[in-house]
């Protein structure tokens, strides 16, 4: 059984709103594109400060009978927090979101990250050195306490994490926004000239109207001075020259 094709009255509509549709979707994705690289350090601080602030929301909403709302958030933050009891703050009898050392290293992230964006991502950075100093005392305490060679302090937790969150942020954010400006292509610059652009075109063999002037109707021109009328000239006649003298 043969089947019949259906015939398409006007192909090249299809075709162009293809096109239209490709053309969108490019449009967006530049704009998106060119969004991420002028204002990533803002989102990676929003993103911080949301981890932050839901983690300090919660033992406020719990202390006010919200626990519809305190329980999904505290559930939410174990994928990045293990959440110990005994290794983390309380806030009027009910646990922090986070426990100490994680929410030093995420709020410490976030107040590194708002001085970079606040300084407009000049901010230069630190050496890999000092990078490496600074998260080397957790690094000591966390694997210590892990094999039970000792027991951490919420101090130590808390000064630990600090380091290694002000660490992290001070050296990537501007190693990342180095390595953006050297790979960034930078447009060059346009020069316009609003005046001519503003003139209307001359014809083939017509005076150019950006070379023509016209003066104002009724409006008086100036001489031009020669040399016979830089001096004034008065007639004096040679008897007044002789009686002067």
């Amino acid at each position: 059984m043969a089947t019949r094709r259906l015939h398409n009255p006007y192909p090249g509509s299809l075709s162009a709103v293809k096109q239209e549709n490709r053309n969108a979707l490019n449009a967006t994705g530049e704009r998106v594109g060119d969004f991420l690289i002028n204002y990533w350090p803002h989102v990676i601080t929003a993103l911080l400060g949301i981890i932050v602030g839901a983690a300090i929301a919660v033992p406020f909403l719990s202390y006010f009978g919200l626990d519809a709302i305190a329980k999904p958030i505290f559930y939410t933050l174990h994928y990045v927090c293990a959440q110990i009891p005994s290794h983390s703050f309380y806030i009027f009898g009910h646990q922090l979101g986070l426990c100490a050392r994680n929410f030093s290293i995420y709020a410490s992230m976030f107040v590194g990250s708002l001085i970079f964006v606040l300084s407009k991502k000049r901010l230069p950075g630190i050496p890999w050195w000092l990078w490496v100093l600074l998260i080397l005392p957790m690094a000591v305490d966390g694997t210590t306490q892990m094999f039970g060679l000792r027991e951490s302090s919420w101090e130590l937790r808390l000064l630990t994490g600090t380091l290694f969150g002000l660490g992290n942020v001070l050296f990537a954010l501007p190693l990342m926004q180095r390595s953006l400006l050297a790979t960034t292509p930078v447009p060059p610059p346009q020069f316009t000239r609003p005046y001519a652009a503003s003139l209307p075109m001359a014809m083939p063999g017509a005076p150019n109207p950006a070379h023509s002037y016209t003066p104002a109707q009724n409006t008086p021109l100036a001489p031009m001075p020669t040399s016979n009328t830089m001096v004034p000239t008065t007639n004096i006649s040679q008897e007044q020259i002789e009686d002067h003298a």
